[in-house]
């Protein structure tokens, strides 16, 4: 392992700017995204998870996993304003106050009104950069790490990149999550096009990684400057890596919850194969995955009629079987008329972006879209902040389907 360290300090546009661009976007884009919206924020309310999948109740309505206690005041941004508990949930409505009002829920467990900020807008925080590489056997990963501004420590967030597809292309993941609090971690897996490594060995290089994490997360002048909470992680993975986030988390405790983007269960590529070094999760390994997941994806590209055409998300392989044999909580999002590459930066990245019939969406709105829930699923599944379920199953949902934007399904409890 020969760690090096490169930073780069990124400071946020000024609040205001931000929110006012962001809500230009939003609303000549796609109706205000549907999400209701006071003064930058909203209010909500409701319960949390009702599933059991090794974590348990915090007893007001929220849900915590095992090891993944909540987080102090003032240590974690919330998103929202003061001291406001975050143990509200999703199956509430927005209010018309003035954006920082608050409803005490009382002893009896009522209801309680929280603020919380739309997770499609950038955090609070600045953060900075830097990089690692992590030697595996006889390969050397690089790392591309984005780290919070503040003292820590802030939960981690690794993403694993699709198939011929680079950590670059998630580039505005990284940022946003950063600003939010997150340590999010990019591994830039070995491989071309007919010498990748398989999806058993990309497991092991993904767990790996994982240890090398554990063990310079407390190092002050390490790469990851000491700011690593490894005891609340998150896995996340677009297409192929969706998959081997999945994977990985069907053998190893560590990961509290995945987040799928377009994940896709097939090898892809000329290398088609099955067998032992390509296990197949759905439905064979679904049962052994008891953490929260969030599958969002699309079916632009489930199917494919003529010469050359490719189904880069094939039916059969899609985000939509991991949700139809999920036993864990799990919410499943289609965002209308995207394609496969509509989740990258660059959709037009090459020949591998090339591959995929384009779609009908504004990549841009699918961009922000993926950011406002992906955020959304690591507040509550990482942090307990329950309040995030109204942009996942609640009313700030409901509005992103009203304005066709996606559709939506939840079911074990979520």
């Amino acid at each position: 392992m020969k760690p090096r360290a490169r930073r780069v300090m990124h400071i946020p546009r000024p609040a205001g700017y931000v929110f006012c661009a962001c809500m230009l976007l939003a609303c000549s884009l796609a109706a205000c995204q549907g999400a209701e919206q006071i003064d930058d924020e909203i209010l909500t309310d409701g319960d949390g998870f009702a599933g059991d999948t090794g974590g348990e109740s915090d007893g007001d309505g929220g849900f915590e996993q095992d090891g993944a206690d909540d987080f102090p005041d003032g240590d974690q941004p919330d998103g929202g304003s003061g001291d406001d508990a975050a143990d509200a949930g999703h199956d509430g409505g927005t209010d018309g106050g003035s954006g920082d009002e608050t409803a005490d829920a009382g002893p009896d467990g009522a209801d309680e009104l929280v603020v919380v900020r739309d997770p499609a807008l950038a955090g609070d925080l600045s953060w900075t950069e830097s990089e690692a590489e992590v030697g595996i056997d006889t390969v050397d990963i690089p790392l591309s790490i984005y780290l919070p501004e503040g003292a820590g420590p802030f939960p981690v967030v690794v993403f694993h990149h699709g198939f011929q597809l680079a950590p670059d292309l998630y580039t505005s993941y990284g940022e946003h999550l950063a600003s939010w609090g997150y340590v999010v971690v990019f591994p830039a897996m070995p491989g071309g096009l007919f010498d990748s490594p398989n999806h058993r060995e990309l497991k092991e290089y993904l767990l790996a990684i994982l240890d090398w994490l554990d063990d310079n997360a407390a190092d002050q002048q390490g790469p990851l400057g000491g700011k690593a909470d490894m005891s609340i992680l998150g896995l996340a993975g677009h297409s192929m890596g969706g998959k081997i986030a999945l994977l990985a988390a069907s053998e190893d405790d560590r990961p509290l919850g995945v987040f799928g983007v377009d994940p896709v269960d097939a090898a892809g590529g000329p290398m088609n194969t099955v067998g032992p070094d390509y296990p197949s999760v759905t439905p064979e390994l679904m049962d052994q995955i008891t953490v929260p997941l969030g599958l969002l994806g699309e079916t632009v590209n489930a199917t494919c009629e003529g010469f050359m055409c490719q189904a880069c998300a094939p039916e059969e392989d899609n985000f939509q079987q991991y949700y139809l044999h999920a036993v864990s909580p799990v919410l499943e999002i289609e965002v209308i008329g995207a394609n496969h590459m509509s989740f990258l930066d660059n959709p037009d990245c090459g020949m591998t972006c090339s591959a995929c019939p384009k779609g009908t969406d504004d990549p841009e709105t699918t961009r922000m879209l993926t950011r406002r829930y992906l955020t959304a699923f690591l507040q509550v599944v990482l942090r307990s902040e329950n309040a995030y379920f109204h942009y996942l199953t609640g009313p700030g949902m409901e509005a992103d389907e009203d304005a066709g934007l996606v559709v939506s399904q939840s079911k074990n409890g979520f």
